[in-house]
């Protein structure tokens, strides 16, 4: 599974927007659109940081586990 697939489907275990997540994220909705659009990929600290906020709110392991891949 691709980066941006995989953040498409926290976003929607979710069911919170992009804006909402870019919030919680602490990134602007730009980043985050960029991100499910395929457009760019973020860095490895915002990876670490976005396994720690899907841990936190029991998004599917399988997801995190995706994460922790690349």
């Amino acid at each position: 599974m691709v980066f941006c697939e995989i953040i498409k489907s926290i976003r929607k275990q979710l069911g919170i927007t992009q804006e909402q997540l870019a919030h919680e994220l602490n990134v602007s909705f730009s980043t985050i659109n960029r991100w499910e659009n395929g457009h760019t990929v973020p860095k490895k600290l915002a990876i670490v940081y976005l396994i720690e906020f899907c841990r936190q709110n029991a998004i599917n392991m399988d997801l995190v586990i995706e994460l922790e891949k690349l």
